[in-house]
């Protein structure tokens, strides 16, 4: 055997060791990841687009409290709508940035400090809107809804 065919076959034996490591990784993460689901359903979920009808059910609302959880979401949901609005813009000036042929970094920088004060806005403004729920539950309420199982 040639050197050249001795250096060949070294490079496809690593090339295959390297595979089935890959698969190796893939499959068991795989399991990890099912395994994490497992865990995952002993919370609580609240469904996303019924979470007034969850909130009223779960918490036994009265349905003062029920109109006002509504009027906290409504408004929490119009603020939100702007900050999520300004941040896609933000996320797209950024990739347009970055696809430039020379992309300038200080454009880079300022975007990026944007979009994290966009999201510690919308953060804070989701903290609001909880303790605006809060102000509104019983004792008893106010444990179920800040309650993971």
């Amino acid at each position: 055997m040639g050197k050249n065919t001795k250096i060949l076959i070294g490079i496809i034996v690593l090339l295959i060791l390297l595979n089935i490591t890959i698969v190796g990784t893939i499959l068991y993460n795989k399991n990890e990841v099912a395994n994490y689901k497992v865990q995952d359903k002993k919370e609580i979920v609240a469904p996303s687009n019924h979470l007034g009808r969850f909130f009223k059910e779960e918490l036994n609302l009265s349905n003062k409290q029920h109109r006002e959880f509504q009027d906290i979401r409504h408004q929490y949901h119009q603020n939100s709508d702007i900050i999520l609005k300004k941040m896609e813009i933000n996320r797209n000036d950024l990739l347009t940035e970055l696809g430039k042929e020379k992309s300038d970094t200080i454009i880079l920088n300022r975007l990026s400090n944007d979009l994290g004060y966009l999201h510690t806005e919308l953060k804070n403004l989701t903290i609001q809107y909880y303790l605006d729920m809060k102000e509104v539950c019983n004792e008893k309420q106010k444990i179920k809804l800040f309650q993971r199982k």
